[in-house]
């Protein structure tokens, strides 16, 4: 966000036609819903972490409101798919959010802003998009969708290196809809249980440094518990190829999953991998583990600081600073209407001494079904670890995070 103390209006000169059509087509669409929500949340802000200042002191707060309005009309042969969404975001003293991956991939914004105001601790933020805008037209074994889009590759629970185009975090609140990006998408499915994906996705026509990207995917199940992933394609002008593979022993699922990378500036190799399991005990309990590594990530405390200006970091498509970490989540149902949820993110680094220092994040959910159509979540994010330094640099993965609440309520209609 800006300093800025005016409102600004923005409207992209292929919006208005967009939502005209939008709005024509609502009167005779099959199928439309929306979901609304509304999130809260509070930190407390402690010297080294960030979003402390002495000036505000150190209780950060912010408030959403949004909503997704969602039209689909499809048949044997043909359907077509369209998500308006509209954010309002009123926020003291958090640090501006990172920017998301799916900009690397939309050609146009498609977006506008009605308000932006920011006085360099409160902002107010009234944005529109439109988030999805695909047809797709079924042709025997094959498909073909053109136009925005959402595409979510990867076996891993808390990151998947075959999501060539982006990822959730471990710790997103809101995975309902991954962000659509601008692409032309063909699928040939050669047999029941597998798959052929071919994507080429556009980079934004305002930026010549970002290529256009493309990619191929292939998924076969093998047996009856298993299935391998083959990937290969250039993102963003990078060469990338890997591939996974999904089982289960004993009782236990479990995951291997990899991508290499050749980077197109530095000419440097990379290779990112995850090694994950499965577990559910006999009360309905799920157990799930999850080694991370990526060679790009950060092994010492001076390197850390040295990542924020990495690209694929800015860019949003690495969003761990350090090379190693591990997950642990568990997962269960209270009651009927009540599920527990915590996760455990543990990163490594070596300090100065030699020892390995570590730094931990827990996050604590809560999630209550008020109706069919509706809940309530609770979480609470816990950082500990070391926090930044006085020229405010990271010496640890989490240690800078600040202790948090958040609460949602979300429904569908």
């Amino acid at each position: 966000m800006r300093a800025s103390n005016s409102t600004i209006v923005r409207v992209s000169h292929t919006t208005i036609p967009l939502l005209l059509a939008l709005c024509w087509q609502s009167a005779t669409a099959i199928d439309f819903n929306g979901r609304f929500s509304m999130l809260g949340a509070t930190a407390q802000a402690e010297p080294g972490d960030w979003g402390y200042q002495t000036s505000v002191g150190n209780i950060l707060s912010a408030d959403q409101q949004g909503v997704r309005l969602m039209l689909e009309e499809g048949d044997t042969a043909s359907e077509w798919s369209a998500h308006l969404r509209a954010v309002r975001t009123h926020s003291h003293g958090f640090p501006v959010d990172s920017p998301h991956s799916s900009a690397l991939f939309r050609y146009s914004d498609l977006a506008g802003t009605l308000l932006d105001e920011s006085d360099g601790t409160t902002a107010s933020l009234i944005r529109y998009e439109m988030d999805r805008l695909s047809y797709r037209r079924h042709i025997n074994d094959y498909t073909v969708t053109v136009g925005r889009q959402a595409i979510d590759w990867g076996s891993g629970r808390f990151w998947q290196p075959l999501n060539l185009f982006g990822s959730f975090a471990p710790t997103d609140l809101d995975t309902d809809y991954k962000p659509g990006i601008d692409a032309v998408v063909a699928d040939y499915f050669p047999s029941p249980f597998s798959s052929l994906t071919a994507v080429y996705a556009f980079a934004p026509q305002d930026q010549s440094i970002v290529e256009n990207s493309g990619a191929l995917h292939y998924r076969r199940q093998i047996g009856e518990l298993s299935e391998v992933t083959l990937v290969a394609g250039s993102i963003t002008g990078n060469t990338v190829f890997g591939g996974s593979i999904e089982s289960a022993w004993e009782g236990v699922g479990w995951r291997l999953e990899g991508v290499h990378y050749l980077l197109r500036e530095t000419d440097a190799q990379a290779l990112f991998w995850i090694a994950g399991m499965d577990y559910q005990f006999e009360n309905g309990t799920l157990l799930s583990a999850e080694y991370y590594d990526n060679s790009r990530g950060a092994m010492t405390e001076p390197d850390l600081r040295g990542m924020f200006g990495d690209v694929l970091v800015a860019a949003g498509l690495q969003q761990q600073l350090s090379r190693q970490l591990i997950g642990v989540g568990l997962a269960h149902d209270i009651t009927p209407l009540l599920t527990g949820g915590y996760t455990v993110l543990a990163s490594t680094l070596k300090e100065g001494d030699g020892d390995n220092g570590w730094s931990l994040l827990h996050q604590l959910n809560l999630t209550y079904s008020v109706s069919n159509e509706s809940d309530l979540l609770i979480s609470l994010l816990l950082p500990t670890g070391s926090g930044l330094t006085l020229l405010d640099e990271p010496q640890s993965e989490f240690g800078h995070i600040p202790m948090s609440l958040s609460v949602r309520l979300r429904f569908y209609f």
